[in-house]
């Protein structure tokens, strides 16, 4: 399968990595600023065949997508097969096994996974074991505040994500060649310049962007991996799933926590849904899903 990737380079830190959600909102937000409120309509209509995942890392060739929920129970396998032995001509040596071993366990905190390990995870393949850069870290940037009364400052620190050198973030979308160029290309462009993701004053979240295409090496079958959150049309769809709930702020109001299901879940064909709130005015909130195929072993 084929899709377009649009990457950003940032210019600086982001607050966090951010979520189908928050990049649905930034992308209205944009779309109704440079062509004004009447074409937001238009926009959403749009999503009834677009899709947009979440952002997820990259560093140089190296593209990182949510490790889906049977990563874990392929890798829990492997490592008995280790354990045992059973692994005939690929069997290591103690010291390796338990080199091994480690890697194993270190994969199983990641969350994010190299494209070549999600690949062989959904066509049902054993994973090879091997070392892999990270693209970004965790900072700690530091603010200073003043004291309103006594114009005393007092220093405090603000977590952010730092990328190394050509690393960055980027999504994947999938629909109409004029859809991405009419909306979803300006609307990027527009955002390297104010940012996404909170705390754009700061200089946070602000990119150089640049367009790509992805091909996953996908199998057939009925069973499909997300990668945005989703809220399920029908829960019955669910086969393997995590729930978190997602809040956020949107025209000074705290919108309220919706339970999504993550990116990496696995379900049936389900095209999730777009949520539509009150709060004061028509607020949507992206809850569509982006399935690739996967098999379940």
């Amino acid at each position: 399968m084929k899709f377009k990737v649009v990457k950003l380079y940032p210019k600086g830190p982001f607050r966090n990595i951010p979520r189908s959600t928050t990049l649905f909102g930034a992308l209205a937000n944009a779309v109704a600023y440079l062509y004004g409120e009447d074409e937001i309509s238009a926009f959403i209509k749009g999503f009834s065949e677009a899709r947009i995942s979440s952002l997820f890392p990259f560093s140089q060739e190296t593209y990182f997508l949510p490790k889906p929920l049977t990563f874990d129970i392929n890798l829990a396998k492997l490592a008995r097969r280790y354990l045992k032995g059973e692994c005939g001509s690929k069997c290591f040596k103690d010291r390796e096994r338990n080199r091994a071993l480690i890697e194993l366990k270190k994969i199983k905190g990641k969350k994010f996974v190299p494209l070549e390990y999600f690949e062989k995870t959904i066509n049902g393949e054993e994973v090879s074991i091997k070392k892999y850069p990270e693209p970004y870290r965790l900072v700690e940037v530091p603010k200073v505040s003043l004291d309103r009364v006594t114009a005393n400052s007092s220093i405090y620190f603000w977590d952010g994500i730092a990328f190394k050198e050509n690393s960055g973030l980027y999504f994947l979308y999938k629909g109409s060649k004029e859809f991405f160029e009419k909306y979803i290309v300006p609307a990027i462009s527009f955002l390297g310049d104010h940012g996404i993701g909170g705390k754009a004053t700061w200089g946070y979240g602000l990119f150089r962007a640049e367009i790509d295409e992805l091909e996953i090496r996908t199998p057939s079958g009925d069973s499909f991996v997300t990668l945005s959150l989703t809220y399920p049309s029908n829960p019955a769809s669910l086969k393997y799933w995590k729930i978190e709930k997602v809040g956020g702020w949107t025209l000074g109001k705290r919108k309220p926590k919706i339970p999504f299901v993550v990116e990496g879940s696995i379900l049936d064909e389900d095209p999730g849904k777009m949520i539509e709130l009150n709060l004061g005015r028509k607020i949507y909130v992206y809850g569509l899903s982006f399935l690739i195929p996967t098999k379940i072993l």
